[in-house]
């Protein structure tokens, strides 16, 4: 996705963050992942959620999204869930805190065997890597996981952003949003949601080096939304 693009797409992205709705969409039967294991580790999500369907209003039509994240996607899931449901799409959230890039990939495999892995996958993955990993195992495992996802899957992939601090440096969260750019770049149904610009722009602080406050989880919340509707949202022009 080129750089032209990606900013047509944030520009009517941002204006459309009030508009994911006040009143959540009516659910199917739901299901828990049962093979789903924490080892009583209290970092861990609650166990992965399908519906057998939502409402099909709104730009998701009712299609199921999986999302796949670390901590920062954990202490969003609630509003990431309830969000997603009002734009009309049927998410999955598998997260657990501390986790790197080779748990995306057997969560990728876990997805596919239990209910079969969406159209629409949002990876949330690569601070802990960049704190635990060195560079070409990182490098690879990007590549990796992207072949997993294949070519004709819709796939939103959202950047890195952090304090200096905690193994987590500026340097090398540049390092990751580059690597990721160019591995994305070959691949035009991989799109790179540019969190790091947008929340150094509108001053996001965290409570360490890494999770943020308030104002940063929401923020990160309506960009993956509006980022998804407006990029394979049935009715952008709707929103």
């Amino acid at each position: 996705m080129n750089l032209g693009a990606r900013r047509a797409v944030m520009v009517l992205a941002l204006g459309s963050l009030l508009a994911i709705g006040s009143v959540s969409a009516p659910l199917g039967a739901a299901e828990s992942d049962p093979k789903w294991r924490t080892g009583g580790d209290s970092r861990a999500c609650s166990a992965p959620i399908s519906f057998d369907k939502v409402s099909p209003s709104g730009p998701g039509v009712g299609r199921r999204v999986v999302v796949i994240g670390d901590s920062l996607t954990r202490n969003s899931r609630t509003i990431l869930r309830k969000s997603l449901r009002k734009s009309g799409w049927n998410p999955t959230i598998r997260c657990f805190g501390g986790k790197r890039l080779d748990w995306g990939m057997s969560q990728i495999r876990d997805q596919r065997r239990w209910k079969g892995l969406p159209k629409t996958v949002v990876m949330a993955l690569g601070v802990n890597d960049m704190r635990w990993i060195d560079k070409s195992t990182t490098k690879a495992r990007i590549g990796k996981i992207l072949d997993q996802l294949g070519s004709k899957r819709l796939v939103v992939w959202i950047n890195l952003y952090g304090d200096n601090g905690d193994r987590f440096s500026k340097s090398k969260q540049s390092w990751f949003n580059r690597t990721l750019d160019k591995a994305a770049a070959g691949r035009p149904n991989v799109h790179v949601l540019p969190w790091a610009s947008h929340a150094k722009a509108a001053n996001i602080r965290t409570t360490d080096a890494i999770h943020y406050d308030y104002k940063g989880r929401v923020l990160r919340t309506k960009l993956t939304v509006s980022y998804l509707n407006q990029l394979f949202g049935k009715n952008p022009s709707a929103i």
